[in-house]
């Protein structure tokens, strides 16, 4: 990571001189003069009040053709309204007391053992913290730009090196208020513990979290503009200043009114057709990377893709068939971890908000034509002023009509009655079995401690997780079935072949053997799940504590905190639980779950359920601690 040159005002006088700096590995050294400044020159300062400072943050400035929302709210005032209230506008914004989510006026934290102290200084904020990673040292800095608002808030301070920014370690977490290590919001081994480097967010965050933005950055200079801070009405529509321009005339915007080509001066995802409307949300909701011929431009100019435009001709989105393209394995190569991380072994994505990989993959999108080929705008609506409560759709924004059954049915009328869904799902028509997407969209991805939906429509298949290791959408539900149970189930009623099965498989139910012998990638979905309120109402919740006490005292975080939602569901547990922290030591954490366990054997005796190891005097002690010695340690790395 490059380390920006700070530039300093002398007695009000700029002279930024800058080299690079021998034997400081990855920095800059700067050398800073004034002189020929006499005796009036300062007196004449010292007579003036000192001019405030700056606040460095990345600077808002349309330009391109860009003219910011605001030149669209007197046209689409009802649009706008609802954008408004949207997450895409708050996804970045300036730091002021009213976008801030936690409320306080000082408040004195602590990171990686050491203080960290927010408070407002008037109407600034600022951060004093020590920071390590590679540019270790104390902050004292104002906090100027915040991301994200919908379940978590990261804060970002000014470095004082041009308009770069950097993280401040802890972020807020709206559901619990409380504040967490960045690190633990997402699946990373705890050693990793280091939030991202100053200029981060100049040089990679800014592509999903802002509009039109030009980077500006290199050796000695971070000079970051946008067009507007959040997701705003260009990230969709592409630049307007042309159909600003042409509208002036009360008379021409009637004329469009009525003309059903719609307005050439704008896009309108809705009329490109299926593939290029999806690559407008493919632009941010995708992992991809930006094609080597245009990383030069994009360093100055930002980047190059446009509504309307092919994505694919600017951006290398990762397929499966694409996975091994050079570019992409000069990628690979630079960041191993994170890419091979991201997605399961078949391709399929498993880092969340990355649902137009999914869409390319389901056949819905694939080999549907016409009206009833699938994109994002068949479920999701960006303005819902027709819709249900503002709440309600501002949370996944999907339309009214596509909640539950709906969207599917549309395509597929013949599973529009109860008897019709019932007979295909072979479930009660009013059951969890028989929502659409649980089977065919089940949680495989995970992000920001939630896990989410895959895009990636298709049906359940045991065969498929013994071959990519993705947990299947019938035992996501039926945690306390085995697989083989899943896959007599599903040769009686669809004639799915039945896969060899080793003796765990068969014996041990799915849920159990996720928990105790997965990777981290796979212990955090599973644990999401028993908090799921459509697997605690199939599953249930009594066999999870002696399961879950294990998940307590986990390497990684999310996997802890997933454990303890699951936790909470089962009756009575709670004093068992009073004082427990997933982010305390491995060794005080694991106190925990010798208090859980205990207070659960004693309301025994139990049912025999050998598949959750469950017999009459308790829990299977022996075979759960074979199960968990078995537990995959392979390093995961699922991160944004």
């Amino acid at each position: 990571m490059l380390s920006w040159c700070v530039v300093l005002c002398v007695l009000g006088v700029v002279v930024p001189f800058w080299r690079l700096g021998a034997g400081v590995a990855g920095g800059l050294r700067w050398w800073v003069t004034a002189a020929g400044l006499g005796a009036a020159s300062m007196a004449l300062a010292l007579d003036r009040p000192p001019a405030p400072p700056e606040v460095l943050r990345p600077r808002v400035a349309p330009t391109g053709g860009y003219v910011g929302s605001a030149a669209c709210r007197s046209c689409h005032a009802a649009e706008h309204a609802s954008w408004h209230r949207s997450y895409h506008r708050t996804m970045t914004q300036e730091v002021r007391r009213d976008t801030v989510a936690a409320a306080f006026e000082r408040l004195e934290l602590v990171w990686a053992d050491q203080p960290l102290v927010l408070d407002w200084r008037g109407d600034a904020l600022w951060v004093d913290f020590v920071r390590g990673g590679a540019q270790p040292g104390r902050v004292q800095r104002p906090v100027v730009q915040s991301t994200g608002s919908h379940h978590l808030q990261v804060l970002w301070y000014s470095t004082g090196a041009g308009r770069e920014l950097a993280p401040v370690p802890l972020v807020y977490q709206r559901a619990e208020q409380r504040w967490l290590p960045l690190s633990a919001v997402f699946v990373l081994p705890q050693e990793q513990k280091e939030p991202p480097e100053p200029g981060a967010w100049n040089q990679n965050c800014h592509m999903c979290h802002a509009t039109q933005v030009r980077p500006r950055v290199d050796i000695g200079r971070c000079d970051t503009e946008v067009a507007e801070l959040g997701i705003a009405c260009e990230a969709c529509h592409g630049p307007g200043g042309a159909h600003v321009a042409a509208n002036q005339n009360p008379l021409r915007r009637y004329r469009q009114h009525a003309d059903a080509g719609g307005d050439p001066t704008i896009v309108q995802p809705t009329r490109l057709g299926a593939a290029r409307s999806a690559q407008v949300c493919g632009q941010c909701h995708s992992v991809n990377i930006l094609r080597q011929e245009h990383a030069e431009a994009w360093r100055e100019h930002g980047l190059v893709y446009r509504p309307g435009q092919d994505l694919h001709a600017s951006n290398l989105v990762v397929e499966p068939a694409a996975r091994t393209a050079p570019e992409l394995a000069r990628v690979l190569r630079a960041r191993p971890g994170f890419l091979a991380d991201a997605f399961w072994a078949d391709g399929e994505v498993r880092l969340s908000g990355r649902e137009y990989q999914g869409l390319l993959g389901s056949p819905c999108y694939s080999r549907g034509h016409g009206s009833r080929q699938m994109d994002c705008s068949s479920c999701h609506a960006m303005h819902g002023g027709d819709g249900p409560t503002d709440a309600t759709w501002s949370d996944d924004q999907l339309r009214p009509g596509a909640r539950g059954n709906a969207a599917c049915v549309a395509c597929h009328p013949a599973l529009g009655t109860p008897a019709g869904l019932a007979a295909h799902s072979h479930h009660a028509a009013d059951s969890p079995g028989s929502e659409c997407m649980n089977c065919h969209m089940p949680h495989t991805a995970f992000g920001l401690m939630k896990a989410s939906r895959s895009h990636r429509i298709h049906s359940p298949d045991v065969a498929v997780e013994l071959a990519t290791g993705r947990p299947n959408a019938c035992n996501l539900c039926h945690l306390d079935q085995t697989l083989a149970w899943t896959a007599a189930a599903l040769h009686r009623w669809y004639g799915r072949a039945v896969p060899a099965l080793d003796a765990e498989q068969r014996e041990v139910a799915a849920g159990v053997r996720w928990l105790l012998t997965g990777d981290a990638a796979v212990r955090t979905l599973a644990a999401w799940s028993t908090a799921w309120p459509a697997a605690t109402q199939t599953a249930g919740t009594a066999w999870l504590p002696p399961v879950l006490g294990r998940l307590l005292d986990d390497p990684y975080l999310a996997v802890r905190y997933q454990a303890l939602r699951g936790l909470r569901q089962v009756p009575d547990l709670a004093p068992a639980l009073v004082g427990y922290d997933f982010l305390l030591p491995a060794d005080a954490a694991a106190q925990f779950g010798n208090r859980v366990l205990a207070q659960w054997q004693a309301g025994a005796p139990f049912p025999a359920q050998p598949a959750v190891l469950l017999r009459p005097a308790g829990v299977d002690a022996e075979r759960l601690r074979q199960l968990h010695a078995q537990r995959n340690d392979r390093p995961v790395h699922i991160a944004e």
